[in-house]
C-alpha cells in the first residue's frame, strides 16, 4: 500500500469513528428551540418557547412552563413536549420587562456557561415573551430574528448579540443594551428603541430616533434614517436623512477642570424626495442644509449624553475610555463623581453623496 493510499484509509476510518461517537439526533424526534422568552411570574421564573412542531404539522407551536430556577427550566418544557428540547437552535433570546427590572443575571449567567448556545441575538419587550411569541405564530419561526437583522443592517439599531453581551455584560466602564420589542395597536410586532441597563437591571428605555443616534456614537455600521425640522429659506419642512456610512471617536479632554466627552461624527448621506424649494446644486442651499442638519444631530446627541448621565449608564462605554488613561480607576468612584458631572461635546460633519428631488 503506498503512502498517499495509507493516508486516504486512515482519513475514511477516522471520519467513521468520530462520527460513531456522536449521539444521532433525528430532526423529527427533538424539539429545536428557534425563540425563547424568559420572564418572571411572581416568584418563579417563566420561559416561552416556539419551536417547529414537525410531528405534527408544519406549524409552529408555543408552550411555556415555570420553574424556580434556569437549570430547572428546560426540563419542565420537554415535560410538556413528546420530545426533548434542543437549545443549540436558538436563534432569538427575548427578556420580559419584569425579569429585565428585576435582573437578567440568574439567566445570563446560565446561558453563558452553556456551550451548546451558539451567536444568538438578544432583545427585550416592554411586555411579556410569551404575548410577543404569540402574535407571530403564523409567521416563520425565524420571523422575529430576521426582524432584528433587517433593522440592525439598515433601520438604525445597533449590534446587538451574544458577543456584544458578553462584552458588556462582564468587562467594566461599559453598560449593556438591547433592542426593544413591543405589540402595537394593530397586533403587529415591531422594534421600538431600545433599553438600557445599569449592571443586570433595565434603568432606562429610549426611543427609535434616540436609539439612532446611540448607534450613530457606537457602531461601525451607521445605516439609518435620521428625521429633523429644516427651517430654511422662509419654509418649513421635516426632512429625512439616510446615514450610508461613516465614522464616530470619542475622546476625553479636561476643559476648565472638568472631564468633557467629545464626541466627533462624520457622515455620508443620501437625500431622497427633497421639497422643490431645496437646491443643493445651489451652493448657498448646500451650506444652509448641511448646517441645520449637523446643528441638529450634534444638538440631539448631547441631549441624550445628558440623559444617560442623568439615568447613570454608559452604553458608549466613557467609563472605559477615562480607565485606559487613569491608573487609579475606580468603576464605583466613576459612576457616582466623575460622570455625572462631565460636560458633553458633540461635532457633526455631513457629506451629501447623492439627492433626489421630490414634492
Amino acid at each position: 500500500m503506498t503512502n498517499n493510499t495509507f493516508l486516504k484509509v486512515s482519513i475514511v476510518v477516522l471520519a467513521l469513528t468520530l462520527a460513531g461517537c456522536v449521539p444521532p439526533s433525528i430532526i423529527n424526534e427533538v424539539s429545536l428551540m428557534h425563540n425563547v422568552g424568559y420572564d418572571k411570574e411572581e416568584e418563579m421564573l417563566k420561559a416561552s418557547v416556539v419551536y417547529p412542531n414537525y410531528a405534527e404539522s408544519d406549524k409552529p407551536a408555543l408552550i411555556t412552563a415555570a420553574a424556580k430556577n434556569p437549570s430547572s427550566l428546560q426540563e419542565e418544557l420537554s415535560h410538556k413536549s413528546q420530545f426533548p428540547f434542543e437549545i443549540g437552535q436558538v436563534r432569538l433570546m427575548i427578556f420580559g420587562d419584569q425579569l429585565s427590572r428585576e435582573g437578567l443575571a440568574p439567566i445570563l449567567d446560565t446561558i453563558c456557561k452553556d456551550p451548546k448556545i451558539g451567536i444568538i441575538r438578544i432583545v427585550i419587550t416592554d411586555g411579556t415573551p410569551e404575548l410577543l411569541l404569540s402574535k407571530t405564530m403564523k409567521e416563520s419561526p425565524l420571523y422575529l430574528m430576521d426582524m432584528i437583522e433587517k433593522s440592525i443592517e439598515n433601520e438604525g439599531i445597533p449590534e446587538s448579540d451574544l458577543h456584544v453581551m458578553y462584552d458588556q455584560y462582564f468587562g467594566t466602564g461599559i453598560d449593556m443594551s438591547f433592542p426593544n420589542l413591543t405589540v402595537d395597536s394593530k397586533d403587529h410586532v415591531k422594534v421600538d428603541g431600545m433599553g438600557i441597563f445599569k449592571d443586570d437591571k433595565l434603568a432606562l428605555r429610549i426611543s427609535e430616533e434616540e436609539t439612532f443616534l446611540l448607534k450613530l456614537m457606537t457602531d461601525t455600521n451607521k445605516r439609518g434614517v435620521y428625521s429633523f425640522n429644516l427651517d430654511m429659506n422662509g419654509h418649513k419642512a421635516n426632512i429625512g436623512a439616510r446615514t450610508i456610512n461613516g465614522k464616530h471617536k470619542i475622546k476625553i479632554t479636561r476643559e476648565n477642570l472638568r472631564d468633557q466627552v467629545n464626541v466627533s461624527l462624520n457622515l455620508d448621506v443620501e437625500l431622497d424626495a427633497l421639497p422643490e424649494w431645496i437646491n443643493l446644486e445651489n451652493e448657498k442651499d448646500l451650506e444652509l442644509f448641511k448646517n441645520a442638519l449637523q446643528k441638529s444631530i450634534s444638538k440631539e446627541a448631547e441631549s441624550l449624553l445628558k440623559k444617560f448621565q442623568t439615568n447613570g449608564v454608559d452604553p458608549l462605554g466613557i467609563g472605559r475610555r477615562y480607565k485606559a488613561n487613569h491608573r487609579n480607576y475606580s468603576e464605583l468612584s466613576f459612576y457616582d463623581r466623575i460622570y455625572p458631572s462631565m460636560t458633553r461635546d458633540v461635532t457633526t460633519k455631513i457629506t451629501v453623496r447623492q439627492t433626489g428631488v421630490g414634492k
